[in-house]
């Protein structure tokens, strides 16, 4: 309780956590000489005779030589507090009579670390070079270079006791502490930073000094706290931003957030139990250790290592940090047998025999909790110390008193409890880790006196620690081991009740609270629901809890609420009702899993495809607009064209019914990029020049671009393949400067990413080097991953039409490998075709070949016809090369494609591929059917006589007319 933290000079006495500090650090006192300064301290200015020292401090009936062991504790508490008995300044010897406590002692000065982070009650043993090694990155961080310690160990080996002797160094050293917890049954995106920023905004003086703290940040770390709205009416909305840079936009936020604090005062940020964590705070610890180095800011994570422990999140992240080297990695062990005979010491305030420390570690392995545990277990069983107050030379341990089963140790203490405070705590476990006692009150059918009561009991016990102040007092277990063992002792119809129970306190305590809202509390009530019986207000807070968080773009938390939800939905009788709260889960968990797995995934198709049944089920085709339209994106992500071409067709019907301009916008967008794709390049040129007519400054973003982007880079593919490639390259540039105005990263990687092909197809190799190494640039400076393997590839091929076809090949196939790390299929037409290319300029004409026919075969099974004509061409060219003669074979290509591009009324290739035919018609002496041939479509067009392909037909129909 904050009655147990008492001052004096530079010292604090905590009295429920038995330990004493000096300047944040603890002083390592024994038990004996600890006890006799709480007695001293407790009795200030009076007398305290050597009698009742040796009655409180050994006991009654203990028989102790009393001079020589009142002597010896005085003098090792002179020696702790520096005290010269000569001159006291705390301690005082009254002659003949006992001694006095004379130093000044003040109240409680809580720091704010110390308001939200509960110090464990054992004095810490050992780790004197792992806690050097993190005190290195304190005088670091200080000096404004940044680091980034991973502590990891099993549960209960001493890793937030490291970590709370840091944050007390750190606190002496006068810098900032900042403390976020992840919890296993939270199911809060960025758990651990909402907690910092809740506490900062908690601690703030007033509204007018939290805005300035905020800074610009405030509105979009009001997505993270929405009380922050309430507290700052006046906040203007978040950027409308795609998702992807969204995201990054919020992490910068916290970061500069971050950056503010700690350019104020050197700031040690602790985020505990890693091992917990969501993806989304995962990644934006990663966010964070990218700049860290150059900061005044130390950062400092707890996780267990444990293989059950460690998800696939938390181990990609470690790797990435670690391999990165932006994070040092402090794994603890078990403590050795001397140190844990040096923790027995220091709990008993006596020396343990040899055999008593060897039993102790044999059957806790050196975990300084187990070892805490089953001291205290031995020692209310009165099995520890014989009837002279001496350990027994024995102690007999039996299975049970042990790990692994500790939870049954700790129950064992538990039991000692009375039944109500065995009752509270029970609730308190089903609340959490941490829990407040407004919420534990209103859980509960006992008045405030009557709960701090048990409280305190289980304080007394060391089963939990207070953390803040009334009247918002919060409690923690002692332990997380603490709190399953009395969630095991619990039935599963008790552990339902009590989750209902706290559920129904935390929508009473919130709902009519001006300081925090149910907005605030979406998660927990959804967990708790989640846990009870009450299916239908379960379903209700996991929908809510998953759009916060995709609000936030925690869009993996948010798939896991909304996927929560639909199964606790299909334990529900289908009624009309039911099918519109699954109808709104499916719409709700279609963009979300779109985001995580990725546009084509085979879950999209389920989502949307079971929302398109329920909607024609419950009549309500009002929302299958957008049902279609997904499943338009899913089809059209994993190449199934004729399905995207047949859905954008009925979005078209749909959207020209309703009349309503920004439906047809996204209908003649769909059915237009999927023309595209197929071939179908006049159809595709209509759709987009009446798109770009409808466009205006509605500003959509269907697929995270720019719609208006979008439709001027997709026109200009189609232009060029129509045979205008002037026209083509001017509505490209539009769509780059477009997107630069808008400061839109993701639309300018897209446009650019188009722009690329264009390049290529023009064949102008420089302007589509650079183009390429420009939105290489952009994808690392905003983490695009997806952007950057395509753009990989563009710089690939660019390098083979430069000569550096190695070196070209070899940058195919890492963009190919980037594409397959993040699931994405690379067996395009256009990536095989450059593939193809590349293999060729190597002189590996059989893989050549061999590529393009994949090509043909891809091209074939989703309709993706548009570069058709092209591999037909390449496919002549390279049969030409390796046979070094004319060949029926290659001519029959040339046909083939220019029979293809004629239909496509694809001028630009009918072209390039006219003239391969004409060139091989001349060497066979066919030179006027040649001429003819190519004039008769070099003719056909009106502009980009400068661009390679017309100079190059240009220059054979003049050499055909010599």
């Amino acid at each position: 309780m904050p009655d147990d933290l008492l001052h004096f000079e530079d010292f604090v006495l905590n009295r429920g956590a038995y330990e004493l500090r000096q300047g944040g650090v603890v002083v390592p006192l024994q038990r004996i000489p600890l006890e006799l300064l709480c007695l001293l301290v407790e009795r200030r200015g009076q007398l305290v005779t050597r009698e009742e020292i040796l009655e409180r401090v050994w006991g009654k009936g203990v028989f102790v030589d009393s001079e020589t062991s009142i002597n010896t504790a005085v003098r090792k508490l002179r020696r702790a507090l520096r005290d010269d008995p000569e001159t006291p300044r705390f301690v005082a010897t009254v002659p003949s009579r006992g001694y006095r406590f004379v130093a000044e002692i003040s109240g409680p000065k809580t720091s704010r670390a110390e308001q939200v982070r509960a110090r464990p009650p054992r004095v810490m043993v050992g780790r004197e070079r792992e806690l050097a090694l993190v005190l290195g990155g304190l005088e670091d961080a200080d000096s404004g270079r940044g680091r980034l310690f991973l502590i990891s160990g099993e549960p209960g080996v001493g890793k937030t006791r490291l970590a709370d002797e840091v944050a007390a160094a750190a606190e002496a050293k006068r810098m900032a502490v900042l403390v976020g917890h992840c919890a296993e049954h939270e199911a809060v995106a960025y758990l651990p930073f909402v907690e910092i920023l809740e506490n900062f905004v908690t601690g703030a003086p007033n509204a007018d000094s939290l805005r300035i703290a905020l800074g610009d940040q405030g509105p979009e770390l009001a997505r993270l706290l929405p009380k922050l709205k309430s507290i700052l009416p006046d906040l203007p909305p978040p950027l409308d931003l795609p998702p992807l840079q969204a995201r990054r936009h919020l992490f910068n936020c916290f970061f500069d957030f971050a950056v503010r604090i700690a350019s104020h005062q050197p700031t040690l940020m602790i985020l505990e139990d890693l091992h917990w964590a969501d993806d989304s705070s995962l990644s934006l610890l990663e966010h964070l250790s990218q700049r860290l180095s150059s900061l005044p800011l130390m950062v400092i994570g707890t996780y267990r290592d444990a293989e059950l422990n460690v998800t696939q999140e938390l181990a990609r992240t470690l790797e990435d940090l670690i391999r990165g080297r932006l994070a040092t990695r402090v794994r603890l062990k078990g403590l050795p047998r001397e140190e844990v005979a040096a923790m027995l010491s220091s709990l008993s305030g006596k020396s343990p025999p040899a055999a008593v420390v060897g039993e102790i570690f044999a059957e806790t392995e050196g975990n300084p909790f187990f070892v805490e545990e089953l001291f205290r277990h031995l020692e209310e069983e009165t099995r520890l110390y014989d009837s002279s107050g001496q350990f027994r030379l024995q102690l007999q341990i039996a299975e049970l008193d042990a790990p692994p089963s500790v939870r049954l140790v700790v129950g064992r203490r538990l039991l000692r409890l009375s039944d109500l405070t065995q009752k509270l705590l029970a609730t308190a476990a089903v609340i959490g880790r941490f829990f407040s006692f407004e919420i534990l009150q209103a859980a509960s059918d006992a008045d405030a006196n009557s709960i701090l009561e048990h409280v305190e009991e289980a304080e007394n016990a060391g089963l939990v620690f207070s953390v803040e102040e009334s009247p918002k007092a919060r409690f923690t277990f002692s332990h997380e081991l603490t709190r399953q063992a009395v969630l095991a002792g619990l039935s599963a119809a008790r552990r339902q009740r009590l989750h209902l129970e706290v559920a129904d306190a935390i929508e009473r305590t919130y709902s009519t609270t001006a300081e925090s809202s149910l907005d605030d509390h979406l998660s927990e009530l959804a967990h708790h629901y989640a846990h009870s019986t009450d299916t239908r207000q379960a379903v209700k807070y996991l929908h809510l809890a998953g759009e916060q968080a995709a609000a936030c773009y925690a869009m993996v938390e948010a798939v896991r609420l909304y996927s929560t939800a639909l199964k606790l939905l299909e334990e529900v009788p289908e009624t009309p009702e039911r099918d519109r709260r699954e109808l709104a889960l499916q719409l709700a968990i279609g963009p979300a899993l779109m985001a995580v797995r990725g546009w084509g995934a085979a879950e999209v198709e389920r989502a949307y495809a079971r929302a398109r049944k329920l909607c024609e089920q419950l009549g309500e085709l009002a929302q299958l607009f957008p049902i279609l339209y997904g499943l338009w994106i899913n089809h059209l992500e994993r190449f199934e064209f004729r399905s995207a071409y047949q859905i954008g067709a009925e979005l078209l019907l749909r959207a020209e019914s309703s009349g309503d301009p920004t439906l047809l916008l996204q209908a003649h967008h769909a059915v237009g990029l999927s023309a595209n794709r197929m071939g179908r390049f006049p159809r595709a040129k209509e759709h987009f020049e009446t798109t770009l007519s409808l466009c205006g400054a509605r500003g959509l973003r269907p697929l995270g671009v720019d719609m208006e982007v979008v439709c001027r880079s997709e026109l200009s593919w189609a232009l060029w393949f129509l045979g205008y490639p002037e026209q083509a390259l001017k509505m490209n540039h539009a769509a780059v400067d477009l997107a630069r105005a808008l400061c839109d990263p993701i639309s300018l990687v897209f446009a650019e990413s188009l722009l690329c092909h264009l390049l290529h197809h023009r064949r102008e190799v420089r302007d589509f080097q650079e183009t390429a190494e420009h939105a290489i640039a952009i994808c690392a400076e905003h983490g695009f991953v997806y952007a950057s393997a395509h753009a990989t590839v563009c710089r690939g091929a660019a390098m083979t039409e430069l000569g550096r076809s190695e070196e070209g090949l070899e940058q195919i196939q890492k963009g190919f490998a980037a594409h397959r790390a993040i699931g994405v299929e690379v067996n395009r037409p256009e990536f095989l075709y450059w593939l193809a290319e590349a293999y060729c300029a190597t002189g590996r004409l059989d893989d050549a070949l061999d590529t393009l026919t994949k090509a043909a075969g891809v091209s074939e099974k989703h309709e993706y016809r548009c570069l058709d004509a092209e591999i037909y061409r390449l496919r002549g060219e390279i049969l030409l090369r390796r046979r070094n003669s004319g060949s029926a074979e290659a001519q029959g290509c040339f046909q083939q494609g220019i029979e293809i591009a004629r239909k496509q009324s694809a001028k630009a290739l009918e072209l390039r591929t006219t003239t391969s035919l004409a060139r091989l018609l001349d060497k066979q002496g066919r030179r006027n059917e040649a001429r003819t041939m190519l004039a008769d479509v070099y003719n056909w067009f009106t502009e980009g006589f400068d661009t390679a392909d017309l100079k190059d037909a240009k220059a054979l129909l003049d050499e055909l007319r010599t």
